[in-house]
């Protein structure tokens, strides 16, 4: 291709954006299909951007995003595009296409160009491409292709009205077009050859209690093989649900998507260790690696890294180097560290332990880095899921983060949890980026999900709830079975004002979880958000119920009644809560929002104040929040907005 590739450059270049439609759908349904899909999208997309001499720069969620030296070069990719998915029904792809200028840098794009193109593309119809003037002026030699005049649209965050003209394909340029029925088929190439999941190591000591020390193995693998760029490998959280499970390998590999698989077992006796392990192709339904080690526990760091590496080799794909990793001389400080990660990965209810194991793992071992980092972040979780306020819990977070780093600076999880807590804590939205692209940057790494900035800061930083959906959605793509993740999705649907999307993914995941009282609280917040209020109330009491009253569900239905005219019961709600504000660790930003929807503006405005001092940590989605749209015409608005420190010109994505 002729784009120029230096580190930082301006320069023309045609943009494309190309997205899947009702792929969150089928997401909800099938997510063994849904990924086949990705993975058949991605095929094509490469293939026929090469061959138009085009660059594909990356992936966002279920679209793709590409540049082009020249329009006839774009506008053709895009005609064959959508020629080599029409006879694939869950391809139906929408295509945007823009000509502007650029900023080139480390292999992504950035300008305002990048944000028209991406504004393009929603307005094209399924299986169908629509382009600017500027794209449409610079069509040349087009054989077989026609265009046809739609009018001019309002773009979002785009200031004037732009021509948008429709591609249409005619027969002639199907004829010159080659495709043969299987040249994207994902099983003729080697793309799938290159996934992985690694299941929980079966524990063949006759010690229930050694579980934690059979995962933990397991997961150390895993987070050593989810840096390696070329190698697509499932999430815990997705991978470690079919413990002890029935299915087959060929099953399981269907369900995940992936090619292949990592089994072992591990038998202990005393600092004596007898692991196997051994890698199959379900594909191929062979094994093509195994080996068994009998060793002491001391060499535990010697086995990961062989079964990482010869897994590395096996599948042609290169580790990154490890070789500034520091391991805990005190091998009951490694085995505390195991046991606070299975207890971690019980959520709220192993919190406690986890948070025992890691202080007894530093007690041990002074010097643990990856120790303080998991110290900090059971303090993160602690305070984000509103166990300590935020001032304390933040600060003791920063402190092990800190003291994580000062031992060894190339902790990765530490540099994230920086990240984090300058984003939700300090609000200081320039350090927390900066952590967040340093953490994938460093070369002892946690689990990496594929996406460098946490979706939360498109969101509430950027106001970009696309991007927020499409980060997700591409972490999803190698965790698929995460519930937490999938609630995330409803999340960025809600604030996006997307209610039929963040319904239909809460729905599924009620389906699945019925007790999950977030996603029955979400359904009533979205149906405040569409003014159905009675709906709301009915929705919100259940959620009251799941959560036994707990949470921000008081607050929601509260909320609800005010907005349905019952202020009664929601006072009475609202006095409850204030009053048992020493004993429960309530903020007064959902005080705030109740006397909002009470229309007692003046008492919202002195409980948001309260909440800026607090530190809550909701306060970050001040600036884009759908539920403070009524207080969004008082000046008062506007100084809180200033205390929260919002960018005033918005940084380039990462």
């Amino acid at each position: 291709m002729l784009i120029n590739t230096q580190v930082k450059k301006r320069q023309l270049a045609c943009i494309m954006f190309t997205d899947i439609v009702s792929f969150t759908s089928l997401m909800s349904k099938d997510e063994g299909l849904a990924l086949k899909t990705l993975d058949e999208n991605r095929l094509i997309h490469r293939a026929i951007i090469k061959k138009y001499e085009g660059e594909f720069i990356k992936e966002l969620g279920d679209g793709v995003l590409a540049i082009f030296s020249t329009a006839t070069a774009a506008v053709s990719a895009a005609s064959e595009i959508h020629l080599a998915t029409k006879k694939n029904t869950n391809l139906n792809i929408r295509i945007g296409i823009h000509l502007s200028e650029i900023i080139y840098e480390n292999g992504d794009i950035f300008g305002d160009g990048v944000n028209i193109a991406a504004r393009v593309e929603p307005t094209a119809p399924s299986g169908g491409t629509h382009i600017t003037h500027s794209v449409f002026s610079n069509l040349y030699n087009k054989k077989g292709i026609e265009t046809k005049f739609i009018g001019e649209v309002n773009l979002k965050n785009v200031k004037d009205d732009m021509k948008i003209y429709q591609v249409l394909v005619t027969d002639e340029f199907e004829s010159l077009i080659d495709i043969k029925e299987d040249s994207f088929d994902p099983k003729n190439t080697e793309t799938l050859k290159k996934s992985i999941a690694v299941m929980p190591f079966l524990n063949m000591t006759n010690d229930p209690d050694q579980d934690y020390f059979c995962e933990g193995i397991a997961e150390d693998i895993l987070i050593i093989l989810s840096n390696v760029k070329d190698l697509k490998i499932v999430g815990r959280s997705s991978s470690f649900q079919f413990k002890n499970s029935d299915l087959s390998q060929k099953e399981i590999s269907t369900i995940l998507n992936v090619n292949n698989i990592l089994e072992g077992s591990v038998r202990r006796s005393g600092n004596r260790l007898r692991i196997n392990a051994h890698l199959i192709n379900t594909t191929e339904n062979r094994q093509i690696w195994a080996e068994r080690y009998d060793r002491e526990l001391i060499d535990i760091f010697e086995i990961q890294d062989d079964i990482a590496s010869k897994i590395s080799k096996k599948l042609k794909v290169t580790l990154i180097d490890n070789s500034k990793k520091v391991n805990p001389v005190n091998m009951e400080a490694y085995e505390m560290l195991l046991k606070g990660r299975y207890y971690e990965d019980k959520f709220i209810q192993g919190f406690d332990k986890a948070l025992a194991c890691y202080t007894r793992a530093i007690e041990l071992e002074p010097d643990y880095a990856e120790a303080y980092s998991a110290l900090a972040n059971i303090h993160f979780l602690f305070t984000m899921y509103l166990i300590h306020p935020p001032r304390d819990g933040f600060k003791r977070a920063q402190h092990y983060a800190n003291k994580a780093l000062s031992i060894n600076n190339e902790i990765a999880e530490a540099h994230f949890l920086i990240g984090q807590i300058n984003f939700w804590f300090h609000w200081d939205f320039h350090k927390a980026k900066e952590q967040y692209i340093k953490a994938t940057q460093a070369s002892v790494p946690f689990y990496f999900t594929g996406v460098t900035m946490d979706p939360w800061y498109y969101a509430f930083v950027k106001g970009d709830f696309e991007s927020a959906v499409n980060a997700t959605l591409t972490i999803m793509e190698t965790n698929p079975l995460s519930y937490f993740y999938q609630f995330l999705l409803s999340c960025y649907y809600t604030w996006g004002r997307q209610a039929f999307k963040a319904r239909e993914v809460l729905n599924n995941l009620l389906l699945a979880i019925p007790n999950h009282s977030d996603a029955q609280r979400l359904l009533a917040y979205n149906s405040l958000l569409e003014n159905d209020s009675a709906r709301a109330v009915k929705e919100a009491r259940k959620a009251v119920e799941l959560a036994h009253g707990l949470g921000w569900s008081q607050i929601t239905l509260s909320i609800a009644l005010a907005q349905n005219g019952e202020k009664e019961e929601a006072f009475t709600i609202l006095n409850n809560l204030q009053s048992n504000q020493d004993q429960v660790n309530i903020s007064p930003l959902g005080i705030g929002l109740i006397y909002t929807y009470l229309n007692d503006f003046d008492k919202a405005f002195f409980y948001l104040n309260k909440a800026i001092v607090y530190k809550d940590i909701w306060m970050v989605s001040l600036k884009f929040g759908p539920e403070f749209d009524p207080l969004r015409n008082d000046p008062r608005f506007d100084m809180l907005l200033e205390q929260i420190g919002y960018p005033e010109v918005y940084e380039n994505q990462t």
